[in-house]
């Protein structure tokens, strides 16, 4: 095609190729989290994006990859899905909370300019 140099074909070094096959594959671990998640019926946290996954989605999610990083998926939990619902109630109340003194500095700040004006 067009004036393109012909690349070389090099085969894979067989040292090289050792060394993968001693590596324990992305997969594997995947689906070690996967089937243990299922056993104990809980669901999966990614906690780098606060994220939750039921087994089956996290399993749809991350079983085509096979180069994770393996410190990402030491960081993986496997947790009681009810526990993000707890964080979650305490975000919203720490928000509302925020929310009141807000609205409150609001108000007064009105109150105090209309009785200047």
């Amino acid at each position: 095609m067009g004036n393109r140099p012909i690349r070389e074909h090099r085969p894979l070094l067989m040292a090289y190729a050792d060394k993968y096959e001693q590596k324990v594959r992305t997969i594997d671990l995947i689906r070690k989290i996967f089937n243990n998640a299922v056993k104990q019926g809980l669901w999966v946290f990614e906690p780098s994006i606060k994220r939750w996954f039921t087994p089956d989605e996290f399993m749809e999610m991350y079983e085509r990859y096979d180069n994770l990083d393996p410190k990402w998926i030491e960081k993986i939990q496997i947790r009681d899905p009810t526990e993000g619902l707890e964080a979650a109630d305490t975000q919203i109340e720490s928000i509302l909370s925020r929310k009141a003194i807000l609205t409150k500095r609001i108000i007064e700040y009105e109150r105090l300019k209309k009785k200047k004006a």
